[in-house]
This record gives structure tokens, sequence and C-alpha cells, in this order.
């Protein structure tokens, strides 16, 4: 019978292709966790100090629904000196840990954590895993890498390899001298090293999803067969078996899905005729151009909201129809009230533009470089009143600032751009509920 532990082994396995050094990945990074100091709950006060606590909360063993985390994330909170040192000792390439461990750690969270309460030492099976994989009876910290052995001392031959290099200088300098060096063949392209080949990069995982007259369309590929059924099993369930059109290959190679999550948990929403989706890595390309423009309005919205870590195109933003509409010799009062109307995202209690924004941005900073000579915008950031009002009142600056960059960047000259923080002082909703909430936390422009 198949233990919990091998359990974890064989399901990281399949999710990262990783197959039979999953076992070693799993020992890494278990070893690494608890080594943290103060253990699982100093891991999870990493990320809850990186405004990701409530994700990690998801993961442990009472929660229903385990929110995904990406691969940027995980390296945030744990920094690219771990992530590397990770890499090394769990044989994953540099270029892939990210990813693998926004797939492994939350399988590991929920396996330590069944009751729902942090452990505060390592689970006797994972401790006799870590001796298995390592020979050690204890596991080391991952800094623990970068540290140097302890010198040794010197024994008493300690002047003999000196003493003969001074000799055989002297008989090189006595050679020279007197014409009977010989010079070294240079070497030749054939007696070069060969560099190393470089790791190949894993492919993206990808899904092209279709939504016509009650049925979808499916097609991609994804990293597991778990995840494969896990996904035909939630549109089965959203449309209807019969519903479901398409196929999805299997590709252990491929990177996880670190969206297919949300996905799942957005289906009953996602429902509307017209709706085309097609995600490719971190990138998420929408089509809704065949939907009625509230639907439009609506889905765009939902995954602006939720999947605001990813590159989302195509959102049919009500700013976006604005800037897209306005008239040929548009003045700043026409500009302004456009640019009202978007939604600037960024990543929790951070100053850090998310990549939803992204093509926003791009369509914003093309009308403000068409803006008439002379325009001069203000970009105001606003936060809710949560918190303490100076910390509201300088990350609403950052933001703004952010923001500038983020245009200036794209072309917009800077003298016609300039940042200021309003913090909760100027609220545009009531503050007592999520919904007021979430409108006061914006971004607004006026003519200066």
């Amino acid at each position: 019978m198949m233990s919990l532990l091998d359990g974890l082994i064989d399901e990281a396995a399949r999710a990262t292709g990783l197959g039979g050094d999953a076992r070693k990945l799993v020992a890494v990074v278990a070893g690494y966790i608890f080594t943290v100091p103060g253990g699982l709950k100093g891991f999870r006060d990493k990320f809850a100090k990186a405004g990701l606590g409530e994700v990690f909360d998801s993961w442990m063993g009472h929660a229903l629904h385990p929110r995904s985390v990406s691969a940027g994330q995980v390296q945030h909170v744990i920094g690219n000196r771990d992530m590397i040192a990770l890499a090394d000792k769990a044989g994953v390439g540099s270029g892939a840990i990210g990813a693998t461990l926004a797939t492994v750690l939350p399988m590991l969270v929920r396996r330590v954590t069944p009751d729902g309460t942090l452990p505060t030492a390592l689970p006797s099976d994972l401790q006799q895993l870590i001796n298995g994989v390592t020979g050690a009876g204890q596991v080391h910290r991952v800094d623990a890498i970068h540290h140097a052995s302890p010198p040794r001392r010197a024994g008493p031959w300690k002047w003999l390899l000196p003493l003969l290099a001074l000799l055989g200088l002297a008989y090189c300098g006595w050679q020279a001298k007197n014409g009977r060096m010989q010079a070294r063949p240079a070497a030749t392209p054939d007696a070069a090293a060969t560099p190393a080949a470089a790791t190949p990069s894993r492919a993206q995982p990808q899904l092209d999803l279709r939504t016509a007259d009650g049925k979808v369309n499916v097609s991609g590929r994804l990293p597991s067969a778990s995840e494969k059924h896990r996904l035909l099993e939630a549109l089965g369930t959203t449309f209807g078996t019969g519903n479901v059109v398409g196929d999805i290959q299997v590709d252990p190679a491929a990177q996880p899905a670190g969206w297919m999550d949300t996905l799942i948990k957005l289906l009953p929403r996602l429902k509307a005729n017209g709706l085309r989706m097609a995600f490719s890595g971190d990138r998420i390309d929408l089509d809704t151009s065949a939907m009625q423009q509230a639907q439009r309005f609506e889905v765009s919205r939902l995954l602006q909201g939720e999947l605001s870590r990813f590159e989302l195109s195509g959102l049919f933003d009500p700013g976006v129809a604005a800037l897209d509409g306005l008239a040929s010799g548009y003045g700043a009062a026409d500009l302004t009230a456009a640019l009202n109307q978007t939604t600037m995202t960024f990543e929790s209690n951070s100053a850090t533009l998310s990549p939803s924004s992204r093509e926003i941005l791009r369509i914003a900073a093309k009308a403000l470089a068409g803006a008439p000579d002379g325009t001069h915008v203000v970009v105001g950031g606003h936060t809710d009143s949560q918190g303490d009002p100076v910390a509201n009142l300088a990350l609403s600056r950052q933001r703004a600032q952010a923001v500038v960059d983020a245009l200036v960047a794209l072309g917009v000259p800077a003298g016609r751009l300039s940042a200021r923080g309003h913090g909760s002082n100027q609220p545009i909703a009531d503050n007592r509920t999520g919904e007021g909430r979430a409108a006061n936390r914006r971004i607004a422009y006026t003519v200066k």
C-alpha cells in the first residue's frame, strides 16, 4: 500500500516531470523549509511578509481550495541566492526551479499539515527520506552551501611547496637567460575545451479554450495526466460531459501550469458563448469580440482581478474602449476622462505593477503621447483606509510613480506627467465594505 509520503513523491514526479528525481527534490525542499529560522512557521512568516500569507494558508490540510503561486512570487519569498542553491542541491536547472517550487510547495505543505496546524519539527518519515537521499544524520541549511570549509592545520612540510616553486622560477630564469626556453605550441581549435551544452529550457504549458453554443472546445499541452484529468473533470462538471470537445496532450517535459487552479475555480463564471482564451506559459490572450459588451467587461474584470500575476492581452477594459474611441484632436479633458476608466493592478501591498496591466499601460501611453503639446497629467495614487495612514500615503505615492515610470518607459515625454500620492484621504466609496475598499484602491488622472 502506498504511504502518504510515497503519494507525495509520486504526485510531485508527475506534476514536475522529474520522474525518479522527484524523491531528491522533495527531500531537499523539506530540509530547507524546516531549517528556516522558526521552522515551518518561520517559512510561513516569509510568505506573510511578502503579502502571500493567505496563499500559504490555502495549502494547509484543512483548506478546501489551494491557491496557485507563480515562480516569481516564490523567488520573491525565498530569494535568488537560496533559489540557486536549491536548484543545485536538487539537480534542477536554475531556469526551472521557480516553476518547480511553485508546484511542489503546495503539495508539501498540505502533506505536513493534515489537520491544519503547523508542526514544530520535521515529520519522521520526511527526516528518514532526507537521511536516505543525503546520507546525513541531519538536515543542513541551504545557506551552508556558501560557507567555506574550516582551515586545516599546516603540517611539517608547509615550507616545501613554496621552496620548490622558488627553485622552479630560478631554473626557468636561467633557461631563458641561456636561450634554452622553448615556446609552448599554441592551442589548436581541436585542443580547445568544448563548452558544455546549455540545458534545454522546458516547454511552456499551453491551453486553448473556446466556448460556443453551450459547448467548450479545448486543446493544448499539460505536464501531467493528473492535470489533464483534473481540468477535463472540471470542464465536464461546468459544461456537461457531452459538451466538452477536443483533446489535450500530456508532455512531462512541460512546465507546471501556474494558472490551472484559478482557471478551474473560475470556470462556472466563464460559460458565456463566444469566449476564447489562449494560455501559453505566463501569457494569456483573451478574445471576447463575439460576446455582448456587458459580458466582455465582466469577464475582463474577473480575469484581471483573479489572474493579475499573468500577462493578459485582449482585456475589454472600459478605459481601453474609451481610449480607442478618442476622436481626432482630443484634448486633455477627454483624455483624462478615458484614462480614469482604466484599471491598474499591483502586487499585494506593493508598488509593483502586475503583468495584467501591461497592455492597458501600452494603450494609455499611446494616447498620452498623442495628446496636444502642453498637456500635463497628474497621476494620483489612492488607497483604502485599512492600515497605517502614513504607510498608505507612502504606498500611494510609490504606486503613482510606478505608473509614471512605466508610461515614460513606453514613450510618453517625462515632462507630460507627474506623480502624487493621496493615501486614503479621498475615498470614492465606503471603506466599511470589501467592494468599497477595492474601489478606493485606484489610480486617478487629473489635468494640471
